[in-house]
């Protein structure tokens, strides 16, 4: 429109054709001239020519613009064939690199579960450990982090144990001999207490020691319970045979004694679970004074054993006014003379298995 006006519209020659068409159109009846055919005639090839340089002009800058779109969309279709080349060849790098890390992550996934399942193993061996070393209502007290206050137990049951004659074997002895000889006994008396509600305190050397009625109390039977167990033990250890002394057979000492001790954990680095009173001591003297092959008893446990009739006690010999009791098989009820009274105490014949009172 703009190149119309500039080249026609505000021109002379679109004033004096716009008056000629005026004339044509009042169609007045008029002498024919020559003269003005020919400017009709020149003024129109004007026009036609100024018309026909519109057109050109027109059709150069329609070509042009043609073109330039045509290079932008041949640029566009290039990016997008390139685009599209590109996606074709990185398809199978991506689908690999893909299923490489999806391999990845379903091994770290693995990886990851199996350290897991190692650590829960970890943490179980961990606490098995800690559950062997301290009871199991202690441990885990201590690993939530709680305080371990010392406890008072009315009454409880103490047991003490060694092997008669263990310097003299240990004189025949490898020190590593010694360390196989215990382990297997010990081995074998852990397995049987395991049938029994009783604690295993600790070992020192050839002894051991174990109580019922702590950490957990179990009412009047913990004075049944180490009584029974130790019957089993001493049937099963005097049974048994120093390993590298051929024809030697062990011989244990028990003692036992009944009455009120404080438990706690004494430590930190090696934490122990420890009994302290006097019922401790006179379970320790119940041992060192019972003969071998028997078993050793105060005379509160004596009381404790009233109410269980499958026991049987009898009195060792009288040297002076403190009664002490001693608990062994049917086949050992002798007398013993020692320096102070004592008593044998002795279950009837009874099936330690099958018993009501067994745990």
């Amino acid at each position: 429109m703009n190149l119309l006006d500039e080249r026609y519209t505000y021109t002379s020659l679109a004033t004096e054709l716009d008056s000629m068409r005026k004339q044509i159109s009042v169609n007045n009846a008029t002498s024919a001239s020559v003269v003005a055919g020919l400017v009709w005639f020149d003024n129109m090839t004007s026009y036609i020519n100024i018309l026909k340089t519109i057109q050109d002009t027109l059709a150069k800058e329609i070509v042009v613009s043609l073109n330039n779109n045509l290079s932008l969309h041949e640029r566009d279709v290039r990016i997008s064939i390139f685009l599209v080349v590109g996606a074709i060849v990185m398809f199978p790098v991506i689908v690999l690199l893909v299923y490489r890390l999806n391999k990845k992550l379903q091994s770290f996934a693995n990886s990851l579960t199996n350290k897991t399942h190692d650590l829960e193993q970890e943490r179980k061996r961990t606490e098995q450990l800690l559950y062997q070393m301290l009871p199991v209502s202690i441990a885990k007290r201590m690993m939530n982090d709680t305080p371990i206050e010392p406890e008072y137990f009315e009454s409880v049951t103490v047991y003490f144990s060694d092997i008669v004659g263990f310097t003299t074997i240990c004189s025949k002895s490898s020190p590593m001999q010694v360390i196989y000889m215990l382990n297997d006994l010990y081995s074998v008396i852990d397995e049987r207490i395991e049938k029994f509600d009783v604690y295993k305190v600790e070992t020192i050397g050839d002894a051991y020691m174990m109580v019922s009625g702590l950490p957990v109390r179990n009412t009047d039977q913990h004075a049944s319970e180490i009584a029974l167990m130790s019957l089993d033990i001493l049937e099963i250890v005097s049974q048994s045979q120093i390993p590298h002394i051929p024809g030697e057979k062990w011989q244990i000492r028990i003692g036992i004694n009944t009455g009120s001790v404080v438990a706690g954990v004494v430590g930190t680095k090696m934490p122990r679970y420890c009994l302290f009173g006097n019922t401790v001591n006179v379970a320790s003297r119940m041992e060192s004074t019972s003969e071998p092959g028997m078993i050793h008893i105060s005379q509160s446990t004596k009381i404790d054993l009233k109410q269980h009739p499958d026991f049987m006690v009898e009195q060792r010999g009288k040297r002076s006014n403190v009664d002490v009791l001693v608990i062994g098989p049917p086949k050992e009820a002798q007398l013993f003379s020692l320096l102070s009274p004592r008593y044998i105490y002795r279950p009837k014949k009874i099936n330690l298995l099958t018993m009501n009172y067994i745990v």
